[in-house]
């Protein structure tokens, strides 16, 4: 099955004009989503007119038309288990998955009790299945579904902080290191929810909503937090064929594992304006939380940097990977980006990803190859 995969969607369900294939750089990238079987995003906003407002630093919420948009814009299958998915309570996300329903986009990750929220998505492609998981690692208290209580699937994270003094006394305001760890019982939960589903399915697919924005980590601790590469392993090695990651808000490495492929974060592919999200929403407001001691640095360089996916999966052998770069305007919209432009989002996902892999290549067309299979598995040539 071919499925085109994008980042973090957020649609104010508003008009369009209509997407068509696009040509030169500068026109809209929303007619990429036509390709391939099956197309698949991260919903990063709720869809409500309802529900109480989350006492947290930034809360969003879009109207509910923006589920027939999505329907409109082509995509099939969204994710749900995010940071803003409870920013409006339960009843948000109720609205939220009325509205799917209702313009028959697919959905995962969202339930009213942890069973139903980590339940898989199973969607038929030809004569294929897959089954699809939504969970999320950036939780803000409260979000995660119970036994007796409504909200996301979730694999929570346990953290530590390292002071060296010795290093400190010498540079002061160095910020500690950050060790991680996926939350055992959650990833032995998910373990089995994956070999489960690998049983009466072709492909199984993970999306991870995890990670840190880049305006965030420093640099001395790379692109990844700790966490991470251990529990992707763990999930692929339980039978997934596919992770998809998102909340960086800006590409991450990619890897292949075994049988399995790894997409650390997917960036952006749109961010429209809507209640609770504007170039200020970072800068607490009266009624909301005192904002954290950060810069308000999101919206810069690697927030506009992004890429459709197209991955092709038959269950069996290695996924097949070709990347075609995109650029976010100024208001956040997608566009084919200038060659020059094109070129450099490339180098820098192949760049970061020979830091994981160093048989890992990204071709000019976008085509990412790994020289030597593991397990002496051939791999098919990914043509743009």
């Amino acid at each position: 099955m071919d499925l085109t995969i994008v980042g973090d969607v957020v649609v104010s369900g508003l008009p369009r004009r209509p997407t068509v294939e696009p040509a030169s750089p500068g026109d809209s990238a929303f007619g990429l989503l036509k390709a391939g079987d099956l197309t698949i995003g991260n919903l990063e906003v709720p869809f409500t007119e309802s529900g109480e407002r989350a006492e947290k630093l930034v809360t969003m919420r879009a109207p509910t038309s923006g589920a027939a948009e999505l329907a409109d814009l082509g995509f099939d299958l969204v994710s749900l288990a995010m940071n803003h998915a409870m920013d409006y309570g339960a009843d948000g996300m109720r609205d939220t998955v009325r509205a799917l329903d209702a313009a028959g986009v697919l959905h995962g990750g969202f339930g009213e009790s942890v069973a139903e929220a980590t339940r898989p998505r199973v969607v038929s492609v030809g004569e294929s299945t897959l089954a699809f998981f939504s969970f999320c690692s950036a939780l803000p208290l409260g979000y995660n579904a119970s036994a007796d209580r409504a909200g996301i699937g979730a694999i929570r994270v346990r953290q530590k902080f390292e002071f060296d003094s010795t290093f400190l006394d010498e540079t002061p305001g160095t910020p500690p290191f950050v060790h991680s760890e996926a939350h055992e019982p959650d990833v032995r939960a998910a373990e089995a929810l994956i070999r489960e589903a690998k049983k009466h399915n072709d492909v199984v697919a993970v999306a991870l909503h995890w990670g840190v924005p880049f305006c965030y980590l420093p640099d001395v601790q790379g692109p990844l937090a700790q966490y991470q590469r251990p529990l992707a392993r763990r999930l692929i090695d339980a039978g997934a064929d596919l992770i998809i990651g998102s909340h960086p808000h800006c590409l991450h490495p990619v890897e292949f594992y075994k049988n399995g492929l790894i997409l650390y974060s997917t960036g952006n592919f749109v961010f429209d304006w809507c209640d609770g999200w504007s170039p200020d929403s970072m800068v607490a407001q009266e009624d909301a939380h005192p904002a954290p001691p950060y810069q308000a640095a999101l919206l810069k360089g690697p927030w506009y940097e992004s890429a459709v996916f197209h991955v092709q999966l038959d269950g069996s052998a290695r996924p097949e990977l070709c990347v075609e770069p995109i650029e976010l305007d100024p208001d956040s919209q997608p566009v084919i980006p200038r060659p020059e432009k094109a070129r450099s989002i490339l180098a820098g996902l192949a760049e970061a990803s020979r830091e994981l892999d160093p048989l890992l290549t990204v071709d000019a067309d976008g085509s990412v190859r790994h020289q030597g299979a593991p397990n002496g598995m051939p791999r098919r040539e990914v043509t743009a």
